[in-house]
């Protein structure tokens, strides 16, 4: 109680935006059921408040109207795609789904830094770890009962291990949370007691394994990414122990080999993709998932330049892609809404070359703060953000938008802070 009691102030406007926060953080992994009311419960808290002048004074004190021009930006997108839409209900069905686009940079930066201290931002990651690895927990416990109940062997395995929600957001949440941990034990390992440090560890292979299991070919690719990323960081930043950090690159190296040659699951996905990839031409309109992907992104691509420079708009792309499945004969996707399955493609395709300027702007902003501020965490952010939106759609659906708006302004918040040496502030 005495640790809640310090994450909150005497300013009552705050605690509620806090509390509601926290909330969602810790929800998110496991639901997105309550990210919705919550933001509608910010926005009212950030009404009634009514200081709009002292508001963008702590913008401007926080050196943060660019951030909240280029996190506003993408909440643009719905905006100029309703306007170019003819199906205007499908259309308007996108403000809420992207409503965090809105909500977390208009009532995240516009609190003083005094309130959005390095220490209450962090509680919050530490809350989001903590509900991912519950969530770990509930996945892999519920698949052992299966295995010892009914012998169920496939109960690890994609979709049947993953049954609250699709495995690729899973695995996103669990490699953001695994860096999560490692940033903490990198910087500061001094501190933490040897119950914490064997609890981390666990929770590492806990996680690695999780996503593993997962079989999400994109969370495979970006927690490989990442690893050696963090791999090369900590051989610089670690020269004292060299060996140490040599030794954490052949695991990584030796991990993904296991992990591309292993049969042990009921099917490699990615072997399977490789194959897939390699017989595209001689089988260009085949059922698995990459060919259909591979499919969907010709047929989004031919769509997206007939319709340029402003595209079909955000509620016609569903029936504009099944039409042209239609009428180019792609057979693998007749009788599906598919989506674009790349969100570069889908923005493109909706909302033109306005839109895609927009998303790069938004996508590329983390990775060039990151680096001028030397913040390997939010750098890793910025990867996950790139990479999965190249092989999923993740912003028509609230599991890949309220992880990415959230965390997008509160990573760069921490970032600000550490980089303008307050983190003395508490």
């Amino acid at each position: 109680m005495n640790y809640l009691r310090t994450l909150f102030t005497d300013n009552w406007h705050f605690n509620v935006f806090y509390a509601l926060l926290l909330l969602a953080v810790s929800t998110l992994p496991l639901t997105t059921f309550l990210m919705l009311p919550i933001a509608l419960l910010m926005l009212l808290n950030m009404i009634v408040e009514w200081n709009w002048k002292q508001k963008w004074q702590n913008v401007k004190q926080q050196q943060a109207v660019p951030a909240l021009f280029f996190f506003l930006s993408v909440f643009l997108i719905p905006i100029i795609g309703f306007f170019f839409s003819y199906n205007k209900s499908h259309a308007l069905s996108a403000f809420d789904c992207n409503l965090w686009f809105l909500i977390a940079p208009v009532v995240f930066l516009t609190y003083p830094r005094e309130y959005m201290t390095v220490k209450r931002i962090r509680a919050a990651l530490k809350w989001f770890s903590i509900a991912t690895i519950v969530h770990a927990f509930i996945l892999l416990s519920v698949a052992s009962y299966k295995l010892l109940k009914f012998g169920d062997d496939s109960s690890f395995y994609y979709i049947k291990l993953s049954f609250l929600r699709h495995p690729s957001y899973v695995a996103m949440y669990s490699t953001f949370t695994f860096f999560i941990l490692l940033y903490f034990i990198h910087n500061y390992k001094k501190h933490l007691s040897r119950a914490t440090w064997f609890f981390l560890v666990f929770a590492l292979i806990i996680l690695m394994t999780l996503v593993v299991l997962l079989q999400s070919k994109s969370g495979i690719l970006v927690f490989g990414i990442l690893m050696l990323i963090w791999a090369c960081y900590l051989i610089y930043h670690a020269k004292y122990k060299i060996l140490w950090s040599a030794l954490f690159l052949v695991v990584v190296l030796g991990t993904g080999w296991v992990v591309f040659k292993t049969d042990l699951l009921p099917v490699n996905r990615l072997q399977e993709t490789v194959t897939q990839v390699k017989n595209h031409k001689k089988n260009p309109y085949g059922h698995g998932s990459s060919e259909i992907r591979l499919t969907v992104w010709q047929s989004s691509w031919e769509l997206a330049k007939k319709n340029l420079p402003w595209g079909v708009g955000t509620g016609d792309v569903d029936n504009e892609l099944c039409l042209n499945a239609v009428k180019k004969n792609y057979t693998n996707l007749i009788g599906h809404h598919f989506n674009a399955h790349n969100q570069y493609l889908q923005t493109l395709l909706a909302v033109g070359i306005p839109g895609l300027i927009i998303l790069l702007c938004y996508c590329l902003y983390p990775l060039w703060f990151s680096i001028k501020s030397k913040d390997i965490l939010f750098f890793s952010f910025g990867v996950i953000l790139i990479f999965n939106i190249l092989v999923e759609s993740m912003f028509e659906v609230r599991a890949g938008v309220d992880f990415f708006a959230v965390l997008n302004v509160l990573l760069w918040q921490l970032t600000s802070l550490k980089t303008t040496n307050l983190t003395n502030i508490s």
